[in-house]
C-alpha cells in the first residue's frame, strides 16, 4: 500500500514538473495550483507553496522540450 503511495506522488510531481516547464511566470504557475475558493478545509499549507515553487524552479532551470521561453 506505501509502495503505490509512493508511486503515486512521485508521478504527480513529474506531472507537476511537465506543466511547470510550460509557465516561465512564476505567479501564473501558482495560480493554477491554488483552489478557486479558500475554505477552511481547503487551506494550503505554506510547505506546499514551498514544494510547488522547487517544482517550477527546477522547471526552469532544465533545458528542455517544454515550450519556448520569451526573450
Amino acid at each position: 500500500m506505501a509502495r503505490q503511495e509512493t508511486a503515486e506522488k512521485v508521478l504527480w510531481m513529474a506531472d507537476c514538473y511537465s506543466l511547470a516547464k510550460r509557465f516561465p511566470d512564476p505567479n501564473t504557475w501558482l495560480s493554477l495550483l491554488e483552489p478557486g475558493e479558500q475554505t477552511q478545509e481547503k487551506e494550503i499549507s505554506p510547505f506546499h507553496y514551498w514544494l510547488w515553487m522547487e517544482i517550477w524552479k527546477a522547471a526552469q532551470s532544465q533545458p528542455g522540450d517544454g515550450a519556448p521561453k520569451a526573450n
